[in-house]
């Protein structure tokens, strides 16, 4: 392990360096972990100085920034009082997670990065025999959620093509990840693990085509791995960004719905944590997507196979899962009152028409109402579970909200007949409690990871798609044409308008979309052949850093050659005038030398 080599004591042969008082060593942990009854106390307040140190240095109250904070040292730093056993491992586990949800993705922390995701593999072999039928300790979810936060951004810097050259990093990391039969061992009876366990082999697999093994030479080294259906949510994500007009916003939106369940896991996933960050913004986009999990938005008369050619009901577990945790951040985080009420019960929602009529959404009610009447899988349930449990706790303590808490907690009752759910329940309260502890470490309004993320990804790929305009309806005015043009056949195909603000309707274009010649088939096209300025720019001055770091190497090892040159001559010089001064011959000086070399030994 990479950690055990960091932290490891120094041989005999190495200079020993005594630690400074604020520094955390090897024979700190030992001392802690061995510590009798009497001496803990001691022990446990210096391990608290420390831990307010590291928590300074990792800038939780700025955003990850500013002159003292120092984000590799800190997650090494942490890595190694995680060692500590006890309660106080718990504390230290939720800073490492407060600081991977808040610390910007840089190119700079990639090696600490890897150094973490090595250490979390082997936290999780540590927790060894599978976790029995009783709700998940605060230790173990903050592991998983830890883990799935290191190697998202992983993926996040294999999107950027940060990656490129971390090759020994990327072998190190190959090797732990080489066997995940542990993960499905340890969290085999709950959904999340097989979530976790599908994030690890997909991240796997990209590692794999980054750096082949020895045995797949053949394999040919992949750099890309945006999809289409990614980089079309990218530029919806881009238009919201920048303010651009609702149609062309929703336009878009449109286009990643057609596309969405057609990508691979990650691509997917990672589009549902984007439309989760938008539905907490934005009203119309939310409750388009409650319109599309019916199955009833006609997105395209297009071949493609998107999830939202059918109900949510049809779905696959893992979107359906994504789908719920949507509604539930929109629910909790929502910035109007609207969208909070709209993800708990969307019902008839008048602002989204198909050929003017209201359609219906599903909200977290309405999905419990579908799974008393249908019955949805018990992955699913599982998720809706989570979701409502998580809310009550958020409702239960507004003066303002009981009503809503106490209709939330009836709906919950309704699918007791598992008879797992108090442990279900269970595991949902102490996820709470853990992010209610970790968001009381860090800043408030501060971007977490999945946003800084989606930024990144948005400013790295420009948007490059020219959708269509928005048709805004206004009142009919009669032109007169001087000839008349032949009519043509009304058009069969439903209209999907919405109301942005009363009287204000938007007509969203309704047609198949292919895809621009502008996109690749798979995989972006390489670097240099792209015609995005603003990436050869930043590749360009890559470049530049990369060569001035030789040039100042190279000016390093040319100072350092001339400082030996002059050392020496000054040497030289020395001896002769000590010779001259003491004016021995040169037989003498060979003697004295002698004599002094018998003597050292």
């Amino acid at each position: 392990n990479l950690l055990d080599r960091i932290s490891a004591p120094t041989t005999p042969t190495q200079s020993i360096r005594k630690p400074t008082p604020c520094e955390i060593s090897h024979d700190f942990i030992l001392s802690f972990n061995n510590a009798s009854p009497i001496d803990r106390p001691k022990y446990e307040t210096k391990a608290a100085q420390l831990l307010q140190r590291v928590k300074r240095r990792a800038g939780l109250l700025s955003g990850g920034s500013g002159r003292h904070v120092h984000i590799p040292r800190s997650w090494v730093e942490l890595t190694l009082l995680a060692r500590c056993r006890g309660t106080f491992r718990d504390e230290v586990l939720k800073i490492l997670y407060a600081s991977l949800l808040t610390a910007p993705p840089s190119i700079d922390n990639i090696p600490s990065l890897f150094l973490v995701c090595e250490t979390v593999i082997e936290w999780i072999k540590e927790l060894g025999n599978p976790i029995p039928e009783t709700a998940w300790s605060i230790t173990q979810i903050l592991t998983y959620n830890i883990t799935e936060l290191c190697f998202w951004r992983v993926y996040n810097h294999a999107l950027l093509h940060n990656l490129q050259g971390c090759d020994s990093f990327l072998s190190d990391l190959n090797w732990h990840v080489e066997n995940l039969d542990f993960v499905r061992k340890i969290f085999s009876k709950y959904p999340d693990g097989e979530l976790l366990l599908r994030l690890l082999e997909s991240i796997k697999k990209i590692l794999s085509r980054i750096y082949p093994s020895k045995k797949e030479n053949d394999t040919p080294i992949q750099k890309n791995f945006a999809s289409y259906g990614l980089l079309c949510a990218i530029d919806f994500y881009q238009s919201v960004k920048s303010d651009q007009d609702t149609g062309v916003s929703l336009n878009n939106l449109l286009t990643t719905l057609t596309q969405l369940g057609t990508e691979d896991h990650l691509n997917t996933t990672l589009i549902f944590k984007l439309l989760g960050v938008v539905c907490q913004k934005n009203l119309l986009s939310l409750q388009i997507l409650q319109a599309a999990a019916t199955g009833n938005l006609p997105l395209s008369d297009s071949d493609a196979k998107g999830l939202c050619k059918s109900s949510i009901q049809h779905w696959d577990w893992v979107t359906a899962s994504s789908f719920i945790e949507v509604l539930k951040l929109a629910a909790i985080e929502g910035e109007t009152s609207e969208i909070q009420k709209s993800a708990i019960q969307a019902g008839e929602m008048t602002s989204v028409r198909v050929n003017s009529v209201p359609v219906q959404g599903f909200g977290l009610l309405d999905l419990v109402a579908l799974n008393s009447s249908c019955g949805l899988s018990p992955a699913v349930q599982y998720a809706l579970r989570q979701a409502l449990t998580h809310l009550h706790i958020h409702l239960k303590n507004h003066p303002l909200r009981k009503n809503s808490a106490h209709t939330i907690w009836t709906a919950l009752q309704t699918m007791k007949d598992s008879f797992s759910h108090r442990v279900i329940v269970g595991i949902a309260q102490n996820k709470t409690s853990i992010i209610r502890d970790v968001l009381s470490e860090i800043s408030p309004g501060c971007k977490l990871l999945y946003e800084q993320i989606l930024d990144n990804l948005a400013d790295h790929y420009a948007p490059r798609l020219s959708p269509p305009a928005a048709i805004i309806s206004k009142s009919p005015r009669s032109k007169p044409s001087p000839t008349k043009s032949p009519r043509l056949p009304a058009s069969t195909t439903p209209k999907i308008s919405v109301e942005s603000k009363p009287g204000s309707v938007i007509k969203l274009i309704n047609m198949p979309r292919s895809k621009p010649t502008g996109y690749p088939e798979q995989c972006l096209q390489p670097l240099m052949e792209r015609s995005n300025k603003i990436l050869q720019e930043v590749v360009a001055d890559q470049w530049y850093k990369e060569l001035l770091a030789v040039f100042r190497e190279s000016e390093r090892v040319e100072q350092a050659i001339q400082q030996c040159e002059e050392y020496s001559e000054a040497e030289k010089t020395r001896a002769h005038d000590l010779v001259e001064e003491l004016k021995l011959t040169e037989s003498e000086v060979c003697t004295v030398m002698d004599n002094l070399v018998k003597t050292e030994s």
